[in-house]
């Protein structure tokens, strides 16, 4: 193998002919930068020029009216309304004597605004439950000069559960039957749901806004699974509970002198009336 002698002095020149063109490209780059930086300084003059001429803008059309630009009028500038009048008898028009001055400035009294009442106070019939807290650190020796009560506003999720009615059964002596306490009257006869039930259904439903099948689905996640037909059936036998509320409800509206309703677009609504 031939032992080749190295051209330290070509190695040399070809180092500094990179390094030069690495310089070169550097600073290009570098003026390139400048010339960007430039333009956006000269961006952000305009920016600054245009938003200063905005503010004024606005402030001109929306602001109150002792801050509205007042328009300077050339003392040599003839009145629209006076000309051909002396001066003297502008004066005796005015009925006062004396001369209306040139600007008018008219000041705009505006309803201030009411300052906020701070955090919302929580209403006193809710009921408290009272958590304390004592300090980490030892409170031997130590007097209760106060205490600082925080309010926090807590809510308890709605849960179902079950109320079991549970009826002994006694055998009277002589074999004379058996005796055993009497159902409360339920809303639907033999039915599942409480009246409770029922009611938040109806309420959720026709008061809220809440479809049955969202109600379903709330209640399934709950873990209580109630079919579509058969909530439907609850809800349809527990308004004829309320009926006899409906038929007061509606003697009185009829006995009143005046009633007042929306026109029904059905041509056959009023015949017979």
């Amino acid at each position: 193998m031939e032992n080749r002698e190295i051209d330290y002095k070509t190695l040399y020149e070809q180092a500094l002919l990179t390094l030069s063109q690495k310089e070169n490209s550097l600073l290009e780059k570098e003026n390139l930068l400048i010339e960007k930086q430039e333009l956006i300084e000269k961006k952000e003059q305009v920016i600054f020029k245009y938003r200063s001429e905005l503010d004024k803008l606005l402030k001109i059309i929306f602001g109150p009216k002792k801050d509205k630009l007042k328009t300077s009028v050339d003392s040599d500038q003839l009145n629209l309304f006076t000309l051909g009048v002396p001066e003297t008898d502008q004066a005796k028009m005015g009925g006062d004597g004396e001369a209306d001055s040139d600007e008018e400035t008219v000041t705009v009294k505006r309803k201030k605004r009411e300052k906020g009442q701070g955090r919302m106070t929580l209403p006193e019939t809710l009921r408290r439950e009272d958590v304390y807290i004592e300090p980490t650190e030892s409170t031997e020796g130590c007097v209760v000069i106060g205490e600082e009560v925080t309010e926090v506003l807590e809510m308890k999720p709605a849960e179902f559960y079950v109320t079991r009615y549970i009826r002994k059964r006694y055998a009277k002596p002589n074999g004379e039957g058996i005796l055993m306490g009497t159902l409360p009257d339920r809303a639907i006869e033999k039915g599942i749901p409480a009246a409770s039930t029922l009611a938040q259904m109806t309420i959720d439903k026709y008061v809220y806004g809440l479809p049955l099948h969202r109600q379903l689905d709330k209640y399934s996640k709950m873990g209580v699974r109630i079919p579509a037909s058969t909530a439907s059936n609850w809800l349809m036998q527990g308004w004829k509970t309320i009926e006899p509320l409906w038929e007061l409800l509606k003697e009185v509206v009829l006995s009143q002198k005046y009633l007042q309703v929306e026109r029904n677009p059905n041509k056959s609504a009023g015949q017979g009336a």
